[in-house]
């Protein structure tokens, strides 16, 4: 039992690099893959759910941002069966489309579904710890 948690820990930090690469390369289909069908997104600013909310939150997304680097660390992984639950903190920095940087920092507690043998995003929670923008047009 202890491998095969181990295992689940191990895909469930995938999950994490895949969404953060997805979103440095503006790859909705693999960012959109990252999250189960019925998942919820919620933020200080919106709560979604569903593949349909989600996309549209991600066109949204890159009318303001030319582009995103995120990086994660995982606090927590505690895995029960088909369902898993973390904590993490992400640093974003964003290029805005419009000139200069935002750079965020927050914390998630995401819950995670398998399906299909693939972990995914099931509820995404995010509280925003700072937030800094810097209007330098380059």
């Amino acid at each position: 039992m202890a491998d095969k948690q181990f295992e689940d820990r191990i895909l469930i930090r995938e999950v994490y690099g895949r969404y953060a690469i997805a979103a440095a390369e503006q790859d909705d289909v693999e960012w959109l893959a990252c999250w189960s069908s019925s998942a919820t997104w919620k933020t200080p600013h919106f709560e979604v759910s569903g593949h349909p909310a989600l996309r549209a939150c991600w066109d949204a997304t890159w009318v303001n941002f030319a582009n995103v680097a995120a990086f994660n660390e995982i606090g927590t992984i505690a895995v029960d069966g088909d369902t898993a639950k973390t904590v993490s903190t992400v640093l974003e920095i964003v290029l805005l489309s419009a000139g200069g940087l935002l750079k965020m920092t927050g914390l998630y507690r995401d819950e995670f579904v398998r399906g299909d043998g693939q972990w995914r995003f099931s509820r995404r929670e995010y509280t925003s710890l700072n937030q800094e923008q810097t209007n330098d047009h380059q």
